[in-house]
Formats: structure tokens, sequence, C-alpha cells
């Protein structure tokens, strides 16, 4: 079967059409070409004009009839409407995907109206067709970036079929080698193209090979969600590891205080004898030394604690330090990753016109572009 290597148990198709959205969550049951569709929902909502433009009130909407129906909110898989994309179709003689893929790519770069770098693509057979479309990324990643704000895991992004073509016996549906069992309240269900069509959304998680795919592996909830978790994790290590310097700090700074206290306490004891009088001033002196060399290397240098203070206040979505280390000449060098240029161009902007404490101007060293998207970068800053 076409699928993930782990798929998941539960998926949510879904479609908007004329002024509604239709819902579809399909269960796995059994062996991998068996499933149930536990629910299946057209409901009316309320969004002026295109009801894919405003994908902040579109993606609110889904995720309260998620919550009102105990639809599952990770693993979505969304159909856009037909009209979205730049649509054509093309014959290729037989070849090897990696071959086809190459042949389809330059293919595109000809026949796309879009400007180079602004569109997703993707291509795919619809039985004995061969499809090509191109999506403007902007839009894709924005309604992806909604969905995933509003608490939502998109997973896979697709075109509608012109048809959808299945059997229907009774209380199941035949597609492929799939069967699908209808529950009670389904099957009393009128459907139309619009429903059918949630139900192609979410199959499509198990059969990805079906159809056009155009949501790249690194725009994907779940990748979000794996870099959050790796940036949380280096975080909390770096945190730990200045936590456990500064309690050691703190216990020899009381140990030498301890000692000074000790030494008064021998001067006071010993004032009659000169020679130990001697040792004692010895002492005191060299404590003092001691203690005014940590005054003042805590008065130059900024805390780990105020560093990671500015660090979070310019904070940007889509921009993770994910490294740290302390260069010779006392510059923190920071490893990070961002979802674009222009995330990471808010990012320094951000850091520079944070107005103290940085000595020098933070200078970003290197940058370099991730093979699934996004771009890793290293920033030298000098506290």
């Amino acid at each position: 079967m076409d699928g993930w290597n782990s798929p998941p148990r539960r998926v949510l198709g879904v479609y908007v059409a004329r002024g509604a959205v239709f819902l579809a969550e399909l269960e796995r049951t059994g062996d991998d070409s068996r499933f149930r569709v536990r629910q299946a929902r057209a409901e009316k909502i309320k969004t002026p004009g295109a009801l894919w433009d405003d994908g902040a009130a579109l993606s609110e909407e889904i995720m309260r009839l998620c919550m009102t129906y105990g639809l599952p909110r990770d693993n979505i898989s969304v159909c856009l409407p037909r009209e979205l994309f730049f649509v054509y179709e093309k014959e290729f003689p037989p070849m090897e995907q990696r071959e086809m893929e190459e042949a389809v790519r330059w293919d595109m770069e000809t026949n796309v109206p879009f400007p180079e770098g602004t569109y997703w693509t993707g291509f795919g057979r619809h039985g004995d067709r061969l499809e090509l479309a191109a999506v403007p990324s902007d839009y894709g990643r924005g309604l992806v970036a909604a969905m995933t704000r509003a608490g939502l895991g998109v997973e896979r992004l697709s075109m509608a079929p012109l048809r959808f073509t299945y059997r229907r016996e009774g209380m199941r549906i035949a597609w492929r080698d799939a069967v699908i069992e209808l529950s009670s309240p389904v099957a009393r269900e009128q459907w139309g193209a619009e429903m059918e069509t949630a139900l192609y959304a979410a199959l499509r998680t198990y059969y990805p090979r079906v159809g056009v795919e155009f949501l790249p592996k690194g725009e994907t909830a779940q990748t979000a969600r794996r870099w959050r978790a790796a940036g949380n994790a280096v975080l909390a290590g770096t945190l730990l590891v200045l936590s456990l310097l500064f309690a050691k700090n703190l216990w020899l700074l009381s140990a030498a205080e301890n000692r000074l206290d000790g030494l008064r306490q021998e001067y006071s004891v010993a004032s009659r004898d000169r020679e130990a009088m001697g040792r004692l001033a010895s002492g005191k002196a060299g404590n003092a030394s001691e203690e005014q060399a940590l005054r003042q290397l805590s008065a130059e240098r900024l805390s780990w604690y105020a560093v990671f203070s500015v660090l979070g206040a310019a904070e940007v979505d889509g921009v993770h330090l994910t490294e740290f280390d302390v260069q010779e000449d006392g510059a923190l060098l920071c490893v990070g990753k961002a979802m674009d240029y222009e995330h990471l161009a808010s990012y320094m902007e951000r850091l520079e016109q944070t107005e103290e404490p940085f000595r020098e101007k933070p200078l970003l060293k290197e940058l370099a572009s991730e093979e699934r998207g996004g771009i890793s970068f290293k920033l030298r800053l000098r506290f």
C-alpha cells in the first residue's frame, strides 16, 4: 500500500465550497486497506468573500468544528478547489519516477505563468491522465501557517480531482484496494461531490501517490513540531548547564566568604603574636584581592541570564537558535535555522534595535539553504 511507514489511525479530510466546510473523519481498522468513516459533516460557515481567502477565519471555524464534534486536529489533509491552481495535462513517454520528476520540472518551468521560485508544483495521475499543476507558494504557506496557529496539524495539501470514482455497496465504499465501512449516521447522509472530495482528501493520507501533492515536507505541521521540540530540548540543556555553573559559582563565593570569616577570627585571637598577625594580614589582603577580582568580573561581564533575556526579547516566529559556543575572545557564536530570508531579516532587525548590551553590532557570518527548506545561519554576538 502507498503510504507512510507508520500511518496514523485517524485522519481528517477537509474541503470547502459553496459556503460550507465539508469534513470526513477516516479511521484505519484491521489491516492497512480497511477503513471506517466515523463522521461526515457539511457545516455552513460565515466568512466574507471567497472562503479560501481568509485563512485565519476559516481555520478558527474548522478548529471549532473539531472541538465540537470530537474530530482529529492532527493529521489533517486538505483539498483545495481547482480554480486556485494553474493546471494542464501532458503526455510523457514511459520513464522512471526520478526521470519523470525531472521532465515535469523542466516542462513546468516553461509553461507555469508564475515568477520562478514563487510557486509549489505537483503532478499526478487521475486514471489515464497526467495532470501538472502549480499554486503560489505564499498562498499555500499562508494557509498552512494560519491553520497551524489555530492548533490544526496540516500534513497534506492537494488539489480536488475532476471526479472521484468509487463503488457504493450498501454500508461500504470500495475504492482501489481499499474497503471503507460507513457508520450508520454517515450511511444515511446524501453524499454530494463536495463530501466525496473531503473523503478523497482523507484517503490521500494513506495513498499519497494518487493525485497531485503540493505541500513540501519542510512545510508540514509535523516538521514544525519536530523543529520546535528540538529547539526546546537544546534550550533546556543549555539552561541546565548554565544553572549548574551558576550553582558552582555560588558555592565558591560562599566558600570564599567562610574562609574570610575564619581569617578574621584568627586575626582577632592572635593579635598578640606579631608573626601570626602578619600571616593573617597577608591572607586577608589575598582574599580581598580575590573578592575585588570577582566583583570586577561580575561588573564587566553580563550574566547568562541577561544574555538569554536579550535573545528571548528579540524572538521572531520562524527563527530558532539551536547551538551556542563561547569563542576565545569572549564572543558568543549562535547557530540557528530560519524558515526563510524574510524571517531572518526580521530577526536581525530586532537584534539591532536592542539598545543594550551589545559591544559590537551583531554579525551574520554564514548562510546556507537546507535541502528540505529553510536556512541555516551562524550569528556572532559580543556582549
